[in-house]
């Protein structure tokens, strides 16, 4: 059986907590029974057998394989893409018996938000929040005329350090800075209208203190902002992403020049949510 999960760009700056978007990198999980206990401690596994806790069923013994393409601790959304094909593992040895949306209930309680974990299931750009117990969401379907270019540095940052740096109290006029700016971040994305974006991708909450962990973010910004693209933070960093026009051939050639050789620059699309390739177990 195998699972193909995307990575996924969350916050989107305005959005913090709140949006993220599924990006054409993924990573794939194989299934297979095994004669002995995987390791009990390995994110996938303990997502696989959270179902099987749930049914209250002896958690079959296996072998999970992965083909991994999702940076680890960089801000892609490594540890949903773990969570999510674990749970949908599982939920094909049970016959599929849950639907995504329970799925994405599942995966928020095991994640602790549904930012990543929502666009990683329904892929697109997906905006969220939890009220009680219930994940609520709408997808967005990105335009076709965007790009995608992701520059992922060669050290990792924790998101648990991320967050300490975020202030508990915000001043009003920058809660509503940014309520006003990531409506229309997710708007200026599903049209297409990277003008739009370029004057409204600023964050007051989060990018202003986070950037101070990301080496040379003001000179990449400083790069989308002549080239007229939007530049975001992805997740809790350091990888960046910066959203431009798919004809703008210009934003990628100036961006390699100036990127160490040991970072990774990656122009991806919009992605699809999670995928079942194979159910054979």
């Amino acid at each position: 059986m195998k699972i193909r999960v995307p990575a996924t760009s969350a916050n989107l700056g305005a959005g913090y907590d709140t949006m993220g978007m599924s990006l054409s990198l993924s990573n794939e999980f194989i299934f297979s029974p095994n004669e002995e206990d995987f390791d009990n401690s390995n994110l996938i596994y303990k997502s696989f057998k959270y179902l099987f806790d749930k049914e209250k069923k002896e958690c079959p013994k296996v072998k999970i394989e992965v083909s991994e393409n999702v940076p680890i601790a960089r801000g892609l959304g490594s540890s949903a893409t773990c969570i999510v094909g674990g749970l949908m593992g599982a939920n094909v040895l049970l016959g599929d018996k849950y639907s995504k949306k329970e799925i994405l209930s599942f995966a928020t309680e095991i994640e602790g938000h549904p930012d990543n974990v929502a666009p990683a299931i329904y892929g697109g750009l997906v905006i969220s929040t939890k009220v009680d117990d219930e994940v609520l969401f709408y997808k967005v379907e990105p335009s076709e005329n965007l790009s995608y270019i992701v520059i992922v540095p060669d050290y990792p940052l924790k998101t648990a350090l991320a967050r300490s740096l975020v202030k508990t109290e915000v001043k009003l006029e920058d809660a509503i800075y940014n309520i006003s700016h990531s409506n229309l971040i997710s708007r200026a994305i599903e049209k297409g209208d990277i003008d739009m974006l370029c004057k409204i991708y600023g964050d007051r909450l989060h990018e202003p203190y986070r950037k101070k962990l990301i080496v040379d973010f003001d000179k990449y910004k400083e790069i989308a902002d002549r080239r007229n693209s939007a530049i975001f933070i992805s997740g809790a960093g350091p990888t960046i992403l910066i959203i431009s026009s798919k004809d703008n051939k210009d934003i990628y050639r100036d961006l390699k020049n100036v990127c160490p050789s040991t970072y990774k620059i990656l122009e991806l699309g919009a992605g699809e949510g999670v995928k079942i390739i194979g159910k054979d177990f």
